[in-house]
Parts: structure tokens; sequence; C-alpha cells
């Protein structure tokens, strides 16, 4: 005979549970897009659903550190309980930390207390949210208030979690303070900007910062390939066992049926849950190390990646979306995204918000080559359609609702005539594109040469 489960037991039946013990009144507490600002000592959460979840405090100051960790609920079933976490707020140190002592065990009296994952009903007692958003039935469905937060974890996953942070256990430690290995600042620089306290640590990310793009075996041509597009380099690194793949064709190169239908075994969501986790730590947090890092994924491997859709059109597509949606739950939850100044979190580095611009039309214009020549080969697949499906999409957020008005097709000017507004037309360059040789009249061009070396369609004047 089966014992009847105790009522700790039927509480966690709604999901799991954070208890926050020995939170000082006034405070902020942040779980997932949720920020509460309390005004008496604050519990917890409870019914937290499946999937990677953070939660971080810190005091009203807004100077000081932010301190939070991440946790991954497995989908389970319903009769299956909810985990227990507990932290604890060392005042001293400002960070959550362990306690030494079971505090779940008085789950039953302060179970009303906690705060559920769900926002309330208007008119409830508990504490409502600072930020709403009304749905907007023309964005896509993944950047619905219910599904936004799943398309930006979806490949945040334990093993993910225990790589980066170096800790194997049943949640990862976070703080503002914590620097990323292969960041530019320098140790008094992050000290300086990073309010340094108790429990900082680095972070790891398999594509590092300060590394070379492309595989330093790689020799002649193939090298050069890989410095203007990382594809080949990305690749290796996600499989762990250096660049294999060819990359002089592109109907050679359209196996992407090697992905796993586990996303704990599928070694491409790697780089998708790096970007991931580096964004909304960063964010949430406050970390600049992770936020450059952030840049760095996006702007110079993710949408520099050019060959990536044709080779891993689901990898590019999820690339694509999770940008999308990080854009747009930057400006609509976060206080500082979106707006122009130096707090926008495009411009956490210098010229970061140019140089991911410039990446994304640049890439744009390549997946538009890219297509076409799958077209020609007749090796274009719905996989590859979403590709461009998801580039639409973002192309028309980021000009008709982003506060930006960023224009992925607009045509860029080098040098010539400029009219003006008064009809007046004067010579100017423009260096924004300096870096990228291949648009409109710059773009390479195939040659015939004869015996000599000489190209064949010129005029000959020899006898």
């Amino acid at each position: 005979m089966q014992s009847s489960p105790t009522p700790e037991t039927e509480l966690r039946r709604g999901g799991d549970v954070v208890l926050l013990d020995g939170l000082p009144a006034k405070f902020t507490i942040g779980c997932d897009r949720m920020t509460l600002s309390t005004s008496k000592p604050f519990q917890g959460f409870r019914d937290i659903p499946s999937g990677a979840h953070l939660i971080w405090v810190a005091p009203t100051d807004s100077t000081s550190s932010r301190s939070g960790f991440w946790i991954f609920t497995p989908k389970k079933a319903d009769y299956e309980p909810g985990r227990v976490y507990v932290k604890r707020w060392d005042a001293f140190n400002e960070v959550l930390d362990d306690p030494p002592d079971a505090a779940e065990e008085h789950l039953e009296h302060i179970f009303p207390s906690l705060y559920p994952y769900q926002s309330p009903a208007p008119g409830s007692a508990a504490p409502r949210l600072s930020i709403q958003q009304e749905a907007d039935p023309a964005l896509p469905d993944f950047l619905d208030d219910a599904s936004i937060w799943s398309q930006l974890t979806f490949a945040i996953r334990p093993q993910l979690l225990s790589s980066i942070t170096g800790r194997n256990q049943a949640n990862w430690p976070v703080t503002s303070s914590d620097r990323v290995l292969g960041e530019s600042r320098t140790a008094e620089e992050a000290a300086l900007y990073g309010n340094s306290g108790g429990g900082s640590s680095q972070l790891r990310f398999r594509f590092r910062m300060d590394g070379p793009l492309f595989d330093p075996a790689a020799e002649g041509a193939e090298r050069t390939r890989q410095a203007l597009d990382p594809t080949t380099w990305i690749l290796g690194v996600l499989e762990d066992g250096g660049p294999k793949e060819k990359t002089s064709e592109i109907p050679e190169t359209l196996n992407d049926g090697r992905r796993s239908a586990n996303p704990d075994l599928d070694p491409d969501l790697v780089l998708v849950g790096e970007l991931q986790f580096a964004f909304l730590t960063g964010a949430h947090l406050g970390n600049f190390s992770c936020l450059e890092q952030w840049h760095f994924t996006a702007s110079r491997l993710a949408f520099r990646a050019h060959d990536l859709a044709a080779r891993r059109p689901r990898l590019a597509r999820d690339l694509v979306r999770t940008l999308h949606a990080q854009l747009a739950y930057g400006e609509r939850f976060l206080e500082n995204g979106g707006g122009s100044g130096g707090d926008d979190l495009l411009e956490a580095t210098p010229g970061g918000a140019e140089a991911l611009r410039k990446s994304l039309v640049t890439y744009k214009a390549h997946l538009e080559e890219t297509l076409r020549a799958l077209n020609d080969a007749r090796a274009r697949t719905p996989e590859h359609d979403a590709v461009a499906d998801a580039v639409v999409a973002l192309e028309a957020w980021l000009r008709h609702r982003s506060r930006r008005g960023w224009d992925l097709g607009a045509s860029y000017v080098r040098s010539g005539g400029i009219m003006l507004e008064d009809g007046e037309v004067v010579q100017a360059e423009l260096s924004e594109f300096a870096d990228e040789d291949e648009r409109g009249e710059f773009a390479p061009v195939v040659m015939r040469l004869d015996d000599d070396g000489r190209p064949t369609d010129l005029v000959s004047w020899d006898a």
C-alpha cells in the first residue's frame, strides 16, 4: 500500500520552489522577466515551470552589485513534486549563498506567502509586476509574453551551465562581478566597473573572445576562407574535433540531418546557448564581461558565419530568432534596453550597436546570394526557407517597430556624389563598410587568363 503524499509534497505539485532566506526589506528581486521591488522581506517564488530560470537580487541602491543563480527545471509528470532551492542572503559579502540548515522543512508554513511564477490577476493581493506589455498580434508567436522567455533560454541546459560556470551542481551562481575568460578589460577595470564583491568567479565560454576565428592548422586559401567566414571553424569547435568539413561547393555541405533530437546531446545548441546565457546574465545582472561576450558572439561569430545558413539551416534560424527575441526583450522589459545613450545594452561595448548593424546588413546580403545559389543547384529546402523567414521577421521588426529603425536592405554608398535636400551635389566618402569589400561594385569577379596570365576579355592589338 502506497503512503499518501505529505502536505509539503502536495504544495510542490505546481512546480519548483525557490526560498530566499534573510532578504531585508526594500530589495529588488528578479525571476526571469519579472522584477519586483519590495517594502518588506521577500520569501521566494513558487510554481516555477520547466526550463532554465534566472533568479537574482540586489539592494534597492542601483549602484550595488547583483547576485543571482541559474536553475534548470526538467519536464515532469503532473504527479511529480517540484524541487526546492534554498538561498540565504549574506549581507557582509552581498551575495546569495547556500544556508547551513534545511529551510525547506518550513515550506508548509511559508508557502502561502511565496510569490507565484505566473503574474496574478488584477486585484490580487500579491505584488504586481513593475513592467507590463500588451500583446501585439503582428509580432511572431515566439515574441509574445507567454513564449519569449522560452525563446530566450531554450538552448540553456545543465551541461552548458556547468561548462560555463565550472560548477557541476543543482544551481549555478552568477554575480555582477564575474569575469569572462578572454575579455578585453584589465583586472583593474573589472574591479572599478564590476563592483567586485564576494563570490565572484570566472566564466568560461567555448567561443573565447581572445582566440583566432580560424583553425590554426588551416593553410593557404582555406585559412583565408575561415578568416572571412568562420563557419567551418565554428562547426569544428562544436564538434570538438576541429574543422572537418569541405567548404568548396554549397551542395556538398547541406547535411543538417545529424542534429540530435535530444537537446542535451545536440552540439549545435552550444553556440545558441552561449549567446543566450551571455545576454541574460549580462543584461539582468549588469555584468559587462557577459555583455562583451554577447556582442562578440553575435557580431563576430553568429552573423559573420554566412555559410551557416546553407550548412546548418536550423542552427542559423535559431540564432536569428534568438537575436530577434533578445533585441525585442531589451526594448520591452529591460530598464535600459533600446534607447539611446551610454546605458544602452547595445552600447555596452564601444561601437557595439554599429558593429551589430553592419553584421546584420552583410548577413542579409550574403543570405540572399546563398539562397539564389541553392535555387540554381535545386538544393533549397524548407529549412533554408525558414532561415529566410526568420531574417524577414527580424528586418521588419527592426525597421518598423524597434526604436532604432534599422534598414537591413538599404544601399550604402562608399564614395561619389550625394544630392542634399536642397539639390546641391557634394562629393563624399563613407567608411562604414570599409571592412566589407564584397558589396555592389566592389564584389569580386571571375576573370579568365591566357597562358601568359593576361585577361582574355581585353582587346588585343597584337597581330
